[in-house]
């Protein structure tokens, strides 16, 4: 159950960060948001604010924000349907009711010609009253209105192809931005809460029943030799302990001023991976020295981001690397079962592993999305650059083709991928 719930909550904040960075950029430029969704499928919760419906879906594989574009724009009247409109002092329409279910007065009642919501914004029709052929243009703001609930249509000015390159680009790479931002405020937190991992060779704590506390280590050592190779870093002494391969080693140790030599012999600690593999290495039994700071924090937060990102776009190099050399494999890529089992144990191991796991997540999520893949923000990104350079959009039937093989093959990777894991997880 904990595992059922850290997942949730992991899976949620990530997509809720990722879509709200999207939708500030988007509403900041003036772009209407008509719903902003976490998961995919059938909507379980609703709640409309703002002219925005803000839904909870079933299938926890991901979120969106609709976005008000002209492709987006779904028109419910048909030739010969009867509707009534409300007008305003200008003769322009603020609002078609659909049925009877409103508490509208004095509406003007029309036979549908035909319509326009993409483009021209307007109805062309025949007013009942003395059937005669009229054509009303949409006012800025004009709604939709069935079952008593209310849908504005989204204007010209308030769709995204209507907004700068800029503004557009903007609002594209929000999503992956706001990732960053999480996993530098969650980096942060954590260094805060604890410290930071110095890289000196100090004992920071030392485990119970273990080889270091045999010999008496403490914290405030320092790790001057192994060997009677001068120990240059923690990393370099952890490296020198793998080397040992097992053996007895004679450590050089500084206490308060006072050296002394301790041998010891280093024992296997194993650890069950996710995919039931287990991974073996050699330790003592010490933690590292943990550094502290008020101000320090933050610029540990946005090296460990930077750092993050800078290794996680360079695996994916890397596995992009192996398409074409011939050696890529799915165990590579984790889908939402794979995320839910490695979140399920890392979990187990406490809140401060699962903020840095989820931090990771953050910035890999980021990186992931502005691959240049047309279903992704990259892709897109990629669309808005061209107009940008050229002057004028990419051709739109090529465009929409480039997006529909883009989501095919997301699509066909996610259920590839997705049954990856259950194979490796389950069966």
């Amino acid at each position: 159950m904990a595992g059922i719930l850290a997942f949730i909550v992991v899976f949620g904040l990530l997509v809720t960060v990722h879509e709200f960075g999207h939708m500030f950029f988007a509403k900041r430029a003036g772009i209407m948001c008509p719903e902003f969704a976490i998961g995919m499928g059938p909507k379980i919760f609703s709640y409309k604010y703002n002219d925005t419906q803000y839904t909870i879906r079933l299938l926890p594989i991901g979120g969106y924000v609709r976005m008000a574009s002209k492709d987006m724009e779904i028109n419910p009247l048909n030739a010969g349907m009867r509707v009534q409109v409300k007008l305003n002092n200008r003769d322009e329409i603020t609002h078609i009711l659909l049925d009877d279910k409103h508490n509208f007065q004095f509406a003007e009642e029309l036979e549908v010609i035909d319509s326009d919501i993409s483009e021209e914004m307007y109805i062309r029709a025949y007013r009942l009253t003395d059937n005669q052929e009229v054509t009303y243009y949409f006012s800025e703001e004009t709604y939709f209105v069935e079952d008593a609930e209310l849908e504005r249509i989204a204007p010209l000015s308030g769709r995204f192809e209507s907004k700068s390159v800029w503004q557009r680009f903007l609002t594209l790479f929000a999503g992956p931005l706001f990732n960053f931002l999480l996993a530098f405020f969650l980096f942060t937190i954590l260094f805060y809460i604890q410290g930071k991992a110095s890289d000196e060779p100090i004992v920071g704590q030392v485990v119970e029943d273990t080889p270091a506390e045999e010999i008496n280590l403490e914290s405030g050592d320092r790790i001057l030799e192994i060997d009677g190779q001068k120990v240059e870093s923690w990393s370099h002494m952890t490296s020198l302990i793998q080397q040992g391969q097992g053996e007895s080693q004679e450590l050089l140790i500084d206490s308060d001023g006072q050296q002394r030599t301790e041998n010891l012999e280093p024992v296997i600690e194993s650890t069950e991976l996710p995919d039931g593999t287990v991974n073996e290495r050699l330790i003592i039994g010490v933690g590292a020295y943990f550094e502290n700071g008020i101000i320090a924090p933050i610029w540990w937060g946005i090296q460990e981001t930077v750092s993050s990102m800078s290794l996680i776009f360079e695996l994916v190099v890397r596995m992009i690397g192996t398409i074409f050399a011939g050696t890529f494999s799915f165990d590579m890529l984790n889908g939402p079962v794979g995320i839910y089992k490695v979140t399920e144990t890392v979990a187990a191991q406490g809140i401060l592993v699962l903020m840095r796991f989820t931090a990771l997540l953050s910035v890999n999520l980021g990186i992931m999305n502005l691959l240049p893949i047309p279903a992704l923000d990259g892709g897109r990104i990629l669309f808005v650059l061209y107009e940008g350079i050229f002057r004028r959009p990419l051709n739109r039937k090529v465009e929409l083709n480039i997006q529909l093989i883009g989501v095919l093959f997301v699509l066909i990777i996610m259920v590839l991928v997705t049954w990856n894991d259950i194979k490796t997880f389950f069966l």
